[in-house]
């Protein structure tokens, strides 16, 4: 699989570059993006060789838990995966974009005195009587960059230069929306990555 042909912006589609902890080459996944409700619906084709879904499971699955959440609606997203390849490290970080994308207009959703006010009332009312110890509070930043999928590319080389300790280092592009991050989760014995 050629990674200069997948960075092609005249050619967008859905792919993903994914590192795994201590790999020496970065996975690259093409395929057709879905999505459906609920986790129970992710596709899993029986009988394929290697990886064959890549899900983005959003936060606000967790009500199909019975946990209650702010549902943002973000969909869950399936890549099938129609092709897989690997290029090494050295060459991927080569082909990447060593420049960061400068950004713009930028700002957060909510105001810094606003978002210390809720860690406080958190740590207050919430771990600080023991009802938990991890809590995830939403805040969103926006800005815009004139190229942004050449700055989620630069962004996860970067990451690739210098995060330690992370189980995946990835970028996500569904055509839409671009994904870049690095986590400690794993992936499920079923083969469906999450």
């Amino acid at each position: 699989m050629d990674l200069l042909t997948l960075l092609d912006p005249a050619q967008p589609r859905p792919f993903a570059l994914l590192r795994r902890e201590g790999a020496a080459h970065i996975e690259i996944f093409t395929g057709d993006l879905t999505s459906v409700d609920r986790l129970a619906d992710i596709p899993l084709p029986a009988g394929h060789q290697g990886p064959a879904t890549l899900a983005l499971v959003p936060y606000r699955q967790i009500t199909e838990r019975g946990f209650a959440c702010v549902d943002d609606g973000t969909p869950l997203e399936c890549l099938a995966i129609r092709s897989y390849g690997e290029v090494p490290l050295a060459a991927a970080l080569a082909l990447l974009p060593d420049t960061p994308e400068v950004a713009r207009d930028g700002g957060f959703d909510i105001s810094d005195e606003e978002y210390a006010a809720t860690v406080g009332a958190v740590l207050r009312d919430e771990i600080g009587h023991g009802e938990g110890a991890n809590f995830v509070i939403h805040r969103t930043f926006t800005a815009t960059v004139d190229e942004p999928l050449r700055a989620a590319l630069a962004a996860f080389r970067r990451l690739l230069v210098a995060e330690r300790g992370a189980y995946w280092t990835f970028l996500v592009h569904t055509g839409t929306r671009t994904l870049v991050g690095a986590t400690p989760s794993g992936t499920s014995a079923s083969r469906t990555a999450w």
